[in-house]
C-alpha cells in the first residue's frame, strides 16, 4: 500500500506539472503584442491617430492603453493581454492627453 501511495503522488505531481506547462504555453501563444493591440484599438475607433500610449506589464502579459484622435472625436481604449477591450471611452472636442 505504501508503494501505491508514492506512485499516486508521483502521478498527481506529474499531472499538475503538465497542467502548469500547458497554461504557460497558452499564455505565450494567445497573448497579443503591441502591434496587434494597436490594430485592435484603431479598428475599434474606426482609425485615427494614436496620440498617447502606455504599456503596463502584469506578470507575463501586457496591457495597452491608447488615446486616439479621429477627426473631432477622441477615444481612450485599454486592450488586455489577450486582445480583449477592457475599457473604452469616447468624446468630442478637445481632450487633455
Amino acid at each position: 500500500m505504501r508503494k501505491l501511495s508514492k506512485k499516486m503522488i508521483g502521478i498527481i505531481a506529474g499531472a499538475v506539472m503538465l497542467l502548469m506547462i500547458a497554461g504557460m504555453a497558452a499564455v505565450f501563444i494567445f497573448r497579443v503584442d503591441a502591434a496587434k493591440a494597436q490594430s485592435i484599438a484603431l479598428k475599434q475607433t474606426g482609425g485615427g491617430e494614436i496620440v498617447s500610449q502606455e504599456v503596463e506589464k502584469e506578470n507575463f502579459l501586457h496591457e495597452y492603453k491608447y488615446t486616439i484622435v479621429n477627426g473631432n472625436n477622441w477615444y481612450e481604449i485599454e486592450i488586455g493581454g489577450f486582445g480583449g477591450i477592457k475599457e473604452f471611452e469616447q468624446g468630442t472636442g478637445s481632450h487633455h492627453y
